[in-house]
C-alpha cells in the first residue's frame, strides 16, 4: 500500500529519533550525530576562569567564536582559522556567534584550552 500523506506519525518519530537528556535536541538514533553532554557545562570556579582569561596571550581585538545558546551552558570562546571555523573539533547544534576576545572575556568566557594548544602548535610549525 502506498501512503499518500507526507506527515510523520508519532510512532515513526519515536522509532527514528531520540531526545538528548541534556539539551532536549532531537537526533537520529542510529547516527550518533548529536554531541551534547556534560562536558559542555563549566566546572570552572570564578577564580580559575579569571586566571585563564588573564593568561590568554592573544590580542584583545581578534575575533573569536562562542556558541550562541542560552546563558549558563557555554563557557569558552574558540580560536578561528582562516575560514572562521573553530580550531578545535567543536560539536554543537547551535550556531556560533562572533565577537572580539575582549568582549568574550567581559562576558566571562574563558579561552578554549584545546583551541589555544592547536594555535600554539600551528604557530610553532610556521
Amino acid at each position: 500500500m502506498t501512503r499518500t500523506s507526507t506527515s510523520i506519525t508519532p510512532e515513526e518519530i519515536e522509532n527514528t529519533f531520540e531526545r538528548c537528556p541534556h539539551c532536549g535536541t532531537y537526533a537520529v538514533k542510529i547516527t550518533d550525530s548529536h554531541y551534547c553532554d556534560t562536558r559542555f557545562t563549566s566546572s570552572l570556579t570564578d577564580r580559575e576562569r579569571d586566571q585563564r582569561i588573564t593568561a590568554d596571550p592573544y590580542p584583545a581585538d581578534e575575533t573569536v567564536a562562542i556558541v550562541d545558546q542560552p546563558a549558563g551552558d557555554a563557557f569558552a570562546y574558540h580560536e578561528l582559522d582562516g575560514d572562521n571555523h573553530s580550531l578545535c573539533t567543536l560539536q554543537t547544534d547551535n550556531p556560533l556567534a562572533y565577537c572580539t576576545r575582549a568582549e568574550a572575556q567581559d562576558d566571562q568566557y574563558a579561552p578554549c584550552q584545546l583551541c589555544q594548544r592547536l594555535r600554539e602548535k600551528q604557530e610553532a610549525e610556521q
